[in-house]
């Protein structure tokens, strides 16, 4: 296993990992996971998003739940209320009246 296992994975050719488990376990620790990274690149993308007329607005509108979603897995949750509010600012003046008759 050590022949085919890469020396940028490895550290160095003189570290003997035994088995699989522990070198899939020292890869865990080496790569681990930064939620804060995944975190401000998902609330930069929702929060920049901007619906510019192409393709269809239900489809737009699911994209951004699905961003808020992928956040409340990360412990971050939007009230529906601000979630809302961020779809309506984010669609474009052609849908002024869409926007006037949900305020209503």
């Amino acid at each position: 296993m050590q022949q085919c296992i890469p020396e940028a994975f490895m550290g160095t050719k003189s570290e003997e990992i035994p088995k699989a488990k522990d070198f899939l376990d020292a890869m865990e620790k080496r790569f681990a996971r930064n939620d804060k990274v995944e975190m401000t690149s998902l609330l930069a993308s929702l929060m920049s998003m901007k619906y510019k007329g192409r393709g269809n607005v239900r489809e737009y509108i699911i994209e951004m739940y699905q961003i808020a979603s992928k956040l409340k897995t990360l412990k971050i949750e939007f009230f529906e209320d601000l979630l809302v509010l961020m779809v309506l600012v984010s669609l474009p003046a052609q849908f002024n009246q869409f926007k006037i008759s949900y305020s209503c």
